[in-house]
């Protein structure tokens, strides 16, 4: 699975998130994200983060691929930064609001 690959990559190559933000010009928290499965990044930066590493996409997706209709989606097209994150706030409390 990505997160779990991403962050394995950032640990063994002995970087920060600070630092990988900085690499993929994205926000800690969004490091953060990809590294907790809140979301993946796009296309774009999955083929950055592969050349980065050193990895073939399908090492960093692994079984994602397989399993993508086992997943829902929300298209976020046009959204700004702020709005995202509201939204990725919104999912985590209702996640934490089920587990209870």
């Amino acid at each position: 699975m990505f997160c779990d690959r991403f962050k394995d990559l950032r640990k063994a190559n002995r970087y920060t998130q600070n630092e990988l933000a900085e690499q993929f010009n994205v926000s800690v928290q969004t490091i953060y994200n990809w590294e907790n499965n809140v979301f993946l990044p796009g296309v774009e930066t999955i083929l950055e983060i592969a050349k980065f590493f050193h990895v073939s996409i399908d090492y960093l997706l692994g079984d994602y691929l397989f399993n993508l209709n086992d997943r829902n989606f929300i298209e976020v097209t046009g959204l700004t930064l702020e709005q995202i994150e509201h939204i990725q706030k919104t999912i985590e409390y209702i996640k934490e609001k089920q587990n209870k």
